[in-house]
């Protein structure tokens, strides 16, 4: 390798904008002061362990804008002050360093050689023995570069001070080169192995490979979900309030703002459209503290009582992070309508939302899929259910303006349903006579057609009174027979919100609500 020693090879083997004090992510997102106190105080518990004292990996896992790396570069900061933390990775999906697992090892190897003065010369021998070991695989790296050097310090019988054992790995899902499963299998494998003192925060998505990695790991993880355990809403409240009284002590305009402003129901429609994920809370706030605009006004944008202006984009942040979620889908338009459907039918339930878009048993699983930054699936003893972690996505599939190519009309979809429900009713095969299926949890996956007519009677009028009303539906609606069968199977005040609904559909109520479709056959 010419006149290059081991400690210039494994510096240009590193990453240096990943550690969490690089001068690349200078001013990382951290946690609002006295906001995630929960979660921080049970993490350094762990890190002191105090708790679970079995496992070395403890799994943070939340979605999209969460505050995942917020409360990763808190922990890192906090832990680094108190001399815990060997080393940090913060992987980025922007960053090409940081985007691939390829500067991993080496990175936390340096680390560990400023942490460890006493694993440098053994570092650094190992590098010059083999000048190509950034080249093999992550468990041959993590074993040459961080194991044996540190094994062999522990087994040498000299007398070592207290030194630092734990390693955050933070935004794994934004590892992009395949290989976030590996990284996993090498941290356990390898710790096992050699029996390392080590322990690892991870802190990602909860990304398909991700979770099998860390299901199939043979060892205990502790795992903390970014759920309402937590209570986030609460944290997102906080924060709110103390950077509305920021704008009210620093805004040029604040001599103008209202006493009242902004009043307590906003700030609750803001938390309750956050979902418990700061992003939108600290996107919204961005949005409506810029100095060079009135805050009432674009507070009122982002409720909703101001239009915004022509090229006014509140959430331009928050809709690029679900565009690149959606678009990194198989399907991203038929995902946009599974999301849609879902958000409708007021169902979590698969085999309701895919009779309703026509497609196979299964398919929408499958589908989301890759999409656990935006959506849960819970499997329980009735099934799988979905749960869209992000409220707003909705909002943002519904505007065109936001969404672009994944916009799904509303009108058209609950059209397209209606003319769904409207068919298979018309079925002579229809088994809904056959089929008993309780009104408060419309499920029965064995006929999910049936199970999507009593979800969707539940609230036809809801959905036709919203339907664009297009040549198809009004020909279902002219074409449409309601049996003594089908009456019977619907009950008496699903049949009265049919006759309603159709007159709502074709914004004629007097011509169809005496029309011969509803005459009982």
């Amino acid at each position: 390798m010419g006149n290059f020693t081991g400690l210039d090879q494994l510096k240009a083997a590193t990453a240096p904008g990943a550690f969490h004090n690089s001068r690349e992510r200078f001013d990382p997102p951290k946690c609002h002061p006295h906001t995630r106190e929960a979660v921080l105080t049970k993490i350094i518990e762990w890190v002191e362990k105090k708790i679970d004292t079995d496992s070395f990996i403890l799994w943070l896992w939340g979605a999209a804008g969460a505050g995942k790396s917020a409360i990763a570069q808190t922990i890192a900061e906090l832990c680094h002050e108190q001399k815990l933390l060997l080393a940090s990775f913060f992987f980025s999906r922007n960053a090409p360093r940081r985007s691939t697992s390829e500067y991993l090892f080496a990175s936390i190897a340096y680390q560990m050689v400023l942490a460890i003065p006493a694993t440098r010369g053994l570092v650094l021998s190992a590098i010059e023995e083999d000048p190509l070991i950034f080249e093999r695989s992550l468990e041959s790296q993590f074993t040459t570069l961080i194991a044996r050097p540190l094994s062999f310090l522990l087994e040498s019988g000299n007398e070592l001070d207290p030194f630092p054992s734990f390693i955050i790995i933070d935004g794994l899902d934004e590892c992009t080169d395949g290989t976030r499963r590996n990284i996993v299998d090498a941290l356990v494998r390898v710790t096992k192995r050699f029996s390392l003192p080590l322990i690892f925060l991870l802190a990602s998505r909860r990304e398909q490979d991700i979770t099998l990695a860390i299901e199939s790991a043979k060892t205990d993880v502790t795992r903390i979900p970014l759920d309402t355990e937590y209570h986030p809403c609460k944290d997102i409240e906080r924060y709110l309030r103390d950077k509305i009284s920021e704008i009210r002590d620093t805004h040029p305009l604040r001599y103008a703002l209202p006493p009242s402003w902004p009043s307590d129901n906003e700030i609750w429609t803001l938390t309750r459209k956050s979902s418990g994920q700061f992003i939108y809370a600290s996107t919204a706030v961005q949005y409506f503290s810029s100095p060079s605009h009135h805050p009432t006004q674009r507070l009122g944008v982002i409720i909703g009582v101001i239009p915004p202006g022509r090229s006014d984009l509140p959430f331009a942040e928050l809709d690029a992070l679900y565009k690149f979620l959606i678009n990194s889908t198989k399907n991203p338009q038929l995902i946009a309508r599974i999301l849609f459907a879902l958000n409708t039918l007021f169902t979590p339930w698969p085999h309701v939302v895919e009779p309703a878009l026509s497609l196979e048993s299964g398919d929408s699983i499958l589908l989301l899929s890759d999409l656990g930054a935006l959506v849960f699936t819970n499997y329980s003893n009735n099934g799988p259910g979905f749960h869209i972690l992000h409220a707003s996505v909705i909002d943002f599939l519904g505007d065109p303006a936001r969404s672009g190519d994944l916009y799904v009309d509303p009108g058209l979809l609950r059209a397209d349903i209606v003319c769904r429900v409207l068919h298979i009713l018309q079925q002579p095969e229809y088994p809904g006579e056959h089929v008993y299926i309780s009104s408060s949890s419309p499920l029965n996956p064995n006929h999910p057609e049936v199970t999507l007519c009593l979800a969707a009677g539940g609230s036809i009028q809801s959905l036709c009174c919203r339907t664009t009303p297009t040549t198809e539906l009004l020909s279902n609606l002219l074409d449409f027979r309601l049996t003594e069968r089908m009456l019977r199977n619907l009950g008496w005040s699903c049949f009265q919100q049919f006759v309603a609904s159709f007159a709502e559909a074709t914004r004629d109520p007097v011509g169809y609500s005496s029309h011969q479709i509803f005459r009982v056959y």
